[in-house]
């Protein structure tokens, strides 16, 4: 890094040594206002350019800079010698020069300290964004599908699951195996999902200030919360009717207890197809926002050599 610096700092000084001459010879095509406009531009640029690759380490930037340097020196001089200008140390406006490095400087690291500022913020937004929202709600909805899948025993969904149980029940050879399947969903309804429903209800309502996507993202989250609400109501009326437990099973069902409506909440397609889309829009933005921080943590150890 060191060497970088002291070959940043030669380019530089060539640069401003070959660009900052005025002629003094009065014939000569190169006057005073053209050396000092083209002079401070080429100083600018350049120097600038040589200043970035000497500050952010990069090779690249340096390397670029050294051949536009060299170019930009060779023309000048070669320019001057064949036009017989006398240069005169004198009149090299030193002062002018080292002016505008001060101010190039300091607009320099203005912007690289708001970039970096930027970088931060954006970074500290999407860790909060990652541990207060999609990352539990990503862990929650991961578990739920996982128990849902475990709770209908490899049924397709559980609409089919329920339409079995109440076939067996009616069945009074199977009526016994009607009864286990339906307890059974309600059991892990009751233990395990509901449960982990109500946890991402209070993770959506106490970070709704984190969503990725605004107003588009929140109808979903929406529709999501009446889900829930409905399935309060659904264990509250398990409590009221059960006989001996708090699973909502009974001694004797009845018929419309393997209705859906009475098991998870709305039977509609509609419903069914917005929990499929809740797991689907977490998992993404879950993986959205995590190559979005690797990027900014990239950036942010790039930056910093």
């Amino acid at each position: 890094m060191l060497s970088l610096k002291i070959v940043g700092a030669v380019i530089f000084g060539v640069v401003a040594w070959t660009t900052g001459k005025q002629p003094d010879d009065a014939d000569c095509p190169l006057t005073h206002p053209w050396v000092l406009i083209t002079g401070g531009s080429l100083v600018m640029s350049v120097g600038l350019k040589g200043c970035c690759g000497v500050i952010c380490g990069s090779r690249r930037i340096l390397t670029v800079t050294s051949i536009v340097a060299g170019l930009l020196s060779m023309f000048v001089v070669t320019n001057s010698f064949h036009i017989n200008c006398n240069f005169s140390w004198r009149e090299v406006p030193w002062q002018a020069i080292s002016i505008a490095v001060g101010i190039l400087t300091f607009t320099y690291n203005y912007r690289e300290n708001k970039k970096k500022e930027t970088r931060r913020n954006q970074l500290n937004h999407i860790n909060e964004q990652l541990s207060k929202l999609y990352g539990p709600l990503y862990g929650n909805r991961l578990s739920n599908r996982k128990s849902y899948l475990e709770a209908i025993e490899g049924h397709k969904n559980l609409r089919d699951f329920l339409k079995l149980s109440k076939s067996h029940w009616l069945n009074p050879q199977r009526k016994e195996e009607g009864i286990r399947m339906l307890t059974r969903w309600r059991r892990f309804l009751f233990y395990i999902t509901h449960p982990l429903d109500l946890k991402a209800e209070e993770t959506i309502r106490d970070n709704a200030h984190l969503f990725e996507y605004g107003v588009k993202e929140a109808e979903l989250f929406q529709n999501f919360i009446f889900h829930v609400n409905y399935e309060k109501l659904i264990v509250a009326s398990w409590r009221e009717g059960c006989d001996h437990d708090v699973f909502g099973t009974r001694k004797a069902f009845q018929e419309e207890d393997f209705a859906r409506e009475n098991n998870a909440g709305k039977s509609d397609d509609k419903t069914s197809k917005m929990l499929t889309d809740l797991v689907e829009h977490v998992r993404e933005t879950y993986a959205t926002l995590v190559a979005r921080q690797q990027k900014l943590m990239r950036e942010m150890d790039e930056a910093a050599g």
